[in-house]
C-alpha cells in the first residue's frame, strides 16, 4: 500500500505548518519551495485541507495558510482520510462473500484486517506525535524562516 502524491505532498506541507505552530501564516509558494513541491498542485491540496477544517487561510499581506488548531488536536488518520479517502486494501466489496471462492474470501478477510490495523495506527497518532518522530529522526527542531 502506498499513499498518493496528493496525500504525500499534503502531509509534507502540514508537517512544516506544525513545526511553525502557532506562528504567522505561510504562503503556499514558500511551502512548495521548502519541500520541493509543485506549487499549483500544493495549492489545491491546501484548499482541500482548508475546506476540511485543518487549515485556515488569510488573503493579502502577511497572508497564507496555517493550522486551524494545535497539532495536538489534529489526528493523522483524519488528515489522510481527507486527502486520500479511506485507506483500504479491500477488493470485490460489492460481491457477496457467498459468491467468492474460499481463497478469495481469505484474501478479503486479510485485507479487512490490514485496513482495520492501519486505521487504528493512524487514528492513535496526532500531528504533534508525528512531528516529534520527525524531529527525533532528523535531529532538527528548527523552524522555517521567511523574509
Amino acid at each position: 500500500m502506498r499513499l498518493s502524491k496528493r496525500t504525500e505532498y499534503g502531509l509534507r506541507a502540514v508537517v512544516q505548518l506544525a513545526r511553525l505552530w502557532p506562528a504567522n501564516f505561510v504562503q503556499s509558494r514558500d511551502l512548495a519551495q521548502h519541500e520541493d513541491l509543485p506549487n499549483k498542485f500544493l495549492e489545491s491540496i491546501l484548499l482541500a485541507l482548508r475546506r476540511g477544517g485543518f487549515l485556515e487561510s488569510k488573503v493579502g499581506s502577511g497572508g497564507g495558510y496555517r493550522l486551524s488548531r494545535s497539532p495536538r488536536e489534529i489526528g493523522v488518520g483524519d488528515l489522510i482520510r481527507r486527502l486520500e479517502g479511506r485507506l483500504t486494501l479491500k477488493e470485490n466489496q460489492h460481491v457477496p462473500t457467498a459468491d467468492l471462492s474460499p481463497g478469495k474470501v481469505a484474501v478479503r478477510l486479510l485485507n479487512e484486517r490490514l485496513t482495520q490495523a492501519t486505521d487504528q495506527v493512524l487514528d492513535k497518532m496526532t500531528l504533534e506525535q508525528l512531528l516529534e518522530h520527525v524531529t527525533r529522526a532528523t535531529g532538527s527542531g528548527q523552524a522555517m524562516y521567511y523574509i
